[in-house]
This record gives structure tokens, sequence and C-alpha cells, in this order.
């Protein structure tokens, strides 16, 4: 198993159905960990004082996110079809539909950067949530 300390910058734009598209940027210090030909990003972010650990499996084919804390939410991405996913704050909890539309991961040669794009709709009872950009990229260091 390979870790190491890498800056995370994540990017997301957001379109909810009839409102204006939502963009969002954060960064944090955080591990690249690649074990068994699979690479993770981990790391904590912080919701309004509440910490958040943030866990990123990447990969071309598919994906995972899972989000424990102030909110749990675990959204898997495969691009051969649609997969369930959940959300939940508190005691509420919701069953959620992902529809990949595109998955990229890119790893420098050096192995010191890379970055992990994802579109996707999310759907939940049969309506669209919303349209998500994810863009993750990360470089070898701290901030």
């Amino acid at each position: 198993m390979e870790t190491k300390d890498v800056t995370i910058r994540l990017s997301s734009t957001i379109c909810h159905p009839g409102q204006d598209e939502e963009t969002h940027e954060i960064r944090a210090a955080g591990q690249y960990i690649k074990k068994s030909d699979r690479v993770y990003l981990k790391f904590i972010e912080d919701q309004s004082g509440e910490p958040i650990q943030t866990t990123v499996k990447m990969g071309e084919e598919d994906a995972l996110i899972m989000r424990k804390g102030a909110t749990d939410m675990r959204l898997p991405f495969d691009l051969d079809g649609e997969r369930h996913g959940t959300y939940g704050s508190g005691p509420a909890n919701f069953n959620l539909i992902v529809k990949t539309n595109l998955l990229e991961f890119i790893e420098q040669e050096d192995g010191n950067s890379g970055s992990f794009t994802v579109n996707y709709d999310l759907m939940a009872e049969g309506s669209v949530l919303g349209i998500y950009k994810l863009l993750f990229t990360y470089t070898e260091g701290t901030l």
C-alpha cells in the first residue's frame, strides 16, 4: 500500500431543476492511498463547523464517493448504468439513483498529481434532483 499527503481541490457545479447553476470550491489537506490497483483520496470537509470524513474511490469504469459525519452519503458511479446511492442527515435518510454521464481519472506519470472528474444526474422517486459536475484535483504536498 502506498500513502502520501496531498492537497485536494474539489470544484463542483450543480444545476437543480428550475434554478441557476451553483458552483462551489473547497481545498483540503488529505491523503492519497493506492491499494490493490485502486486509488483513493481521503480528506475532511467542514460543513458549518461539523466535520465530514470524505473518501473518494477513483477509477475509469466505476467510482464511489462516501461521506460520514454531519452528512452521510454513498454515491456509486458506473458508466454501464444507474446505481443506487443514499443520503442522510440525522434521522432522515433518502434512497437515490445515480446516473453517471462522464467518468475520467487521470494520474500523472510521476504519480505526484492527478484529477478525477465525474458528471452525473441525481434522482429520487423518479424525479431529477440535480445535474452534478465534480472535479477533484490532487497534488503531493500539504496546503
